[in-house]
């Protein structure tokens, strides 16, 4: 029911322990990891502060001149890392500090990571654009340099082996700007071209690499005059509450953003009664949510659920 006992201590009241938030290249942390941090704060006696970065200045979180204040005066207890951060700080972080990051995986870096479990995500996916005709399949949204894309596209070329579908590396398109992959729209004209080119070629569904592309590749199409989802179907991934106004709404996965924010916090608080312990990769369900922007299978003509076996 996600209740979390209080940690108290016989005749103890203890100070609470404050945990940094750092978010970079966004505004404010996403509100669905604060929601599920907020609702088990209090039972570990955390106390949560959040400092956001510009990629610009993302460095500056090191320097004592610019750092909050709390983490300059020695104040924190552990670091929740939100987005991708440059390698060098997080390494630089977490030999002083707990940390723990959220979604991103930092392979030379050892520290907690809770992940997503994206093979439960895109096997649906693959299935379901097979089941509506489409045999020629492309990724969309390729950045080796960002983690969860290359664990979308090596779980979309094992979907697409397992499903006896041709995986084509030219069907790949990487795109070659990684700021505006998360939460704002993905615009590079060229990148929609090769897309273009493509279902002028047979390639007529797509998985993107997250909702942010996918919204984009939809918004790059319906202005070149495609029809979505009568010409072409669009995936995304990690699906996003509120869709982009004139806009179908994506196909994609969901996942609960406010349970991967209160896993990152049950695990600060094991590293912190654990600092030993090595670090562990925690992955997150997801589901498959049908949208407007990829048709329904001709043997499903709605969307209820199939009965459980019994």
């Amino acid at each position: 029911m996600g209740y979390v006992a209080p940690r108290k201590r016989k005749g103890e009241t203890p100070q609470p322990r404050n945990i940094l938030m750092l978010t970079l290249g966004a505004d404010e942390p996403p509100a669905g990891y604060m929601a599920g941090m907020s609702r088990v704060a209090p039972a570990f006696n955390f106390s949560l502060q959040s400092h956001v970065s510009s990629h610009e200045d993302s460095w500056n979180v090191l320097d004592p001149k610019y750092q909050p204040p709390a983490l300059k005066m020695g104040l924190v207890a552990g670091i929740i890392l939100i987005y991708k951060w440059p390698e060098e700080v997080v390494q630089a972080l977490s030999r002083k500090w707990p940390t723990v990051s959220i979604v991103m995986h930092y392979p030379d870096i050892p520290i907690d990571v809770i992940g997503i479990d994206h093979l439960s995500g895109m096997f649906p996916l693959v299935k379901h654009l097979q089941r509506t005709e489409h045999k020629r399949i492309g990724f969309f949204g390729l950045r080796p340099d960002l983690s969860w894309a290359r664990s979308r596209f090596a779980a979309y070329a094992e979907a697409m082996t397992a499903y006896g579908l041709p995986l084509n590396l030219e069907d790949v398109v990487e795109i070659p700007d990684t700021r505006s992959v998360v939460t704002f729209p993905f615009l590079d004209e060229g990148a929609f071209e090769k897309v273009v080119q493509k279902i002028g070629q047979g390639v007529r569904a797509w998985v993107c690499a997250n909702d942010v592309i996918g919204n984009s590749l939809c918004a790059g199409l319906l202005r070149r005059g495609i029809r979505i989802p009568d010409d072409v179907a669009i995936t995304g991934f990690h699906r996003r509450q509120y869709p982009w106004a004139h806009l179908p709404q994506l196909t994609t996965t969901e996942i609960r953003d406010d349970l991967l924010g209160e896993t990152a916090l049950q695990r600060m608080m094991h590293r912190l009664d654990n600092p030993t312990e090595t670090p562990r990769l925690i992955l997150m369900p997801c589901k498959f949510f049908q949208g407007e922007t990829t048709s329904l299978p001709a043997n499903k003509p709605t969307q209820a659920m199939e009965p459980l076996p019994i």
